[in-house]
């Protein structure tokens, strides 16, 4: 699977570019987060990322809209990839470890929902990782309740088309072994079993990554034992617009590294630099549909 990363486009300004896409080799695409925003008004990349219900429709795109996504990729034999978030909601403005008043009630008020509001201070401690907030509110995802309501959203996406999901900050939501089946339960209850799902599993070792891949694929920059079920990316809007490590590399190192990744695993992402076509150049096409060698290198 060979996936590009739309981060921050509206959903009717990808329609005009699936061809495009198709062309250059892509099998996905990864939308941003869809769910409605604490400030629909703030363009600031990180706002993305502060939903206050799972529900479908915000300042990138409406319910019609994404169908309407949905059927054109699937005419040009693309998968439309949602970015959901589940392990956490909005914060207050002021920065304390609270949901924000915009947060819907249904989930502000009820304390079963919500982890212990502290922060995690040790990022090697599973129980810290799993246990307490990573800067925002965080959710409770082994509650039945809570994760009844995560399945009906991810279902009304499937619903319109979606094909698969990419879970934000995966890593802080806990595994059975650790007693919480959030990932089996969740998965086994979608309404389709044909997607194409991965978590954010980044900056942890191949053990951890190889306990998610029992669930799901994994999108990091680290390394697994499997690679049939990593997603390796040379860059993503967390190294270029959180970390800034990779905002000094051009754009065409950015591909020269890809292409390397292409020739190792057969699930990549590459991320689209704001104003930047670099995705559409030659050598990203010629990366992209070296996919058959690549499974055959597997083999």
């Amino acid at each position: 699977m060979r996936i590009l990363h739309l981060f921050n486009w509206k959903l009717e300004d990808i329609f005009d570019e699936l061809e495009t896409i198709g062309n250059q080799g892509f099998d996905a695409i990864q939308i941003n987060p869809i769910q409605p925003l604490k400030n629909e008004f703030d363009n600031a990349w990180w706002q993305t990322y502060q939903p206050i219900d799972f529900s479908v429709g915000n300042r990138f795109g409406t319910k019609n809209d994404l169908r309407k996504l949905c059927n054109l990729a699937k005419f040009y034999g693309i998968t439309v990839i949602a970015d959901v978030v589940c392990n956490h909601l909005a914060g207050a403005d002021d920065g304390a470890l609270k949901p924000h008043e915009n947060v819907k009630e249904i989930y502000k008020n009820n304390p079963l929902f919500w982890k212990e509001m502290k922060p995690i201070y040790n990022w090697d401690d599973r129980n810290e990782v799993t246990s307490l907030c990573m800067g925002l509110p965080t959710l409770k995802t082994c509650n039945y309740d809570l994760q009844d309501r995560i399945i009906d959203f991810l279902n009304e996406l499937i619903d319109l088309g979606v094909g698969g999901f990419r879970f934000d900050s995966a890593k802080n939501i806990a595994l059975p072994k650790e007693g919480c089946d959030f990932w089996p339960r969740v998965m086994n209850n979608l309404n389709r079993k044909d997607l194409f799902i991965y978590g954010e599993v980044i900056f942890t070792d191949t053990y951890l990554i190889d306990e998610y891949c029992k669930y799901i694929n994994v999108v990091t920059n680290c390394c697994g034992s499997d690679k049939d079920k990593i997603i390796k990316f040379s860059e993503s809007h967390d190294t270029y617009l959180e970390f800034g490590y990779t905002r000094d590399i051009s754009s065409h190192q950015i591909t020269k590294n890809y292409q390397y990744l292409t020739k190792e695993f057969p699930n990549t992402l590459y991320y689209a630099r704001p104003f930047d076509d670099e995705w559409k150049s030659d050598e990203v096409n010629k990366a992209n549909n070296s996919l058959e060698k690549v499974y055959k290198k597997c083999l």
